[in-house]
C-alpha cells in the first residue's frame, strides 16, 4: 500500500453492527475531527441528523466539542448530494463516514484528492446473529427464532453486496473476486476482535497520534493542545468499552450448530472475504511500521 499523501482523505467503510459507532466516538472525541457521515445511531449523531442540510458545508460544533460536517450521506442521492457541495474537493472533513464505498468513490471524482478506504470487520455470522437481535428488539420479526430468520429474513453477503453494488439477484463468485481485488487494493483492514491494536494502527498510518488537535469549548474556540498520549488512553478506553453496544441474553452460537451452518451458507462469499481480510490485517502490519517511520 502506498505512503499516505498530503491530499488523501481517509474514508471509513460502516460495515453495520461491526463497531463502526465506536469508531465514529473515538474519531470526534478522542482524535477530534471534524466527522462527516454519521448515521445517527450514536447521541450526538441523532443531534447532527436533526439539523437542517444547508446549502453549503458548515461545521456544526455540538456542545460535548464534537466536530460534524452538516451532510446526510446515509443513502447513494444523498451522497451525490454532497459531491455537489464538494464534500470531497473542500478538503474540510478530517474523515468520510459511510456504507457505500461504491457510490463514495464518485466523491472524489474530478477532484485532487483522493480517499483512503479503512473499516472495522465482524466475522460475518456474529454480525447476522447480532442483526437479528437488534431487529427483535425494535420489533420487526415478531416472534420469529434465530434459526427461521436463517431461512428467509437473514441479509445474505452484505459486503460482498455493497463493494460491488450488487443489491438484488444472486451473486457468482466473480462478484467475490470483483469485490476482494477492491478491497485488496484500497483498504486497511481492522478487526472488532482487535480494536485497540486496530485503531492504534489507523492512527499510526493517517498520523493522528503526531499532529496534536484542537480540543474546542463547545463554542468553536479553542481550548487546549491534545497531546498524543491522551488521544491514545480516550481511544483504548472507548475501543474496549465500545459504544452503542448490544448485549444479548443469549449464549454464544456454536460454529457446528445448525444455524451457524445456514448462516455460513448464506453469505459464504462474505465469510470468504472476511478471512481474506483476516489475513490482510496480519500482512498489513509492514504498511504501518512503514507509515510510523
Amino acid at each position: 500500500s502506498r505512503p499516505l499523501g498530503p491530499v488523501d482523505t481517509p474514508v471509513f467503510w460502516r460495515v453495520p453492527l461491526s463497531a463502526a459507532t465506536t469508531v465514529e466516538q473515538i474519531m470526534t472525541h478522542c482524535y477530534k475531527m471534524v466527522v462527516a457521515g454519521t448515521t445517527g445511531s450514536s447521541d450526538d449523531g441523532k443531534v447532527v441528523l436533526s439539523k437542517n442540510v444547508s446549502d453549503h458545508l458548515t461545521i456544526y460544533t455540538l456542545e460535548n466539542g464534537a466536530h460534524y460536517l452538516n451532510v446526510d450521506i446515509t443513502t447513494p442521492e444523498k451522497i451525490e448530494r454532497a459531491k455537489d457541495l464538494g464534500l470531497a474537493s473542500s478538503g474540510v472533513a478530517d474523515v468520510i463516514l459511510t456504507r457505500y464505498l461504491y457510490h463514495a468513490a464518485d466523491l472524489f471524482e474530478n477532484t485532487a484528492r483522493t480517499g483512503r478506504c479503512f473499516t472495522v470487520l465482524r466475522h460475518p455470522v456474529e454480525r447476522a446473529v447480532a442483526m437479528f437481535h437488534t431487529l427483535r428488539t425494535k420489533g420487526k420479526l415478531g416472534n420469529m427464532t434465530l434459526e427461521e430468520y436463517a431461512d428467509s429474513e437473514a441479509e445474505d453477503n452484505w459486503m460482498t453486496r455493497m463493494i460491488t453494488n450488487q443489491m438484488e439477484g444472486a451473486l457468482t463468485h466473480k462478484h467475490f473476486d470483483v469485490a476482494r481485488e477492491v478491497f485488496g487494493r484500497k483498504c486497511l483492514v481492522g478487526l472488532t476482535s482487535k480494536m485497540d491494536e486496530s485503531i492504534h494502527r489507523f492512527a499510526r498510518f493517517f498520523k493522528w497520534d503526531i499532529d496534536e488537535s484542537i480540543r474546542s469549548d463547545g463554542g468553536g474556540r479553542p481550548k487546549a493542545t491534545q497531546k498524543p498520549e491522551e488521544k491514545h488512553s480516550c481511544s483504548k478506553k472507548l475501543a474496549e468499552d465500545g459504544v452503542n453496544v448490544h448485549n444479548y441474553p443469549q449464549k454464544a452460537l456454536s460454529k457446528d450448530s445448525t444455524v451457524w451452518k445456514k448462516l455460513a451458507r448464506r453469505n459464504k462469499y462474505d465469510i470468504e472475504l472476511y478471512e481474506y481480510a483476516e489475513a490482510m490485517y496480519y500482512q498489513q502490519h509492514v504498511v504501518y511500521e512503514q507509515a510510523g517511520r
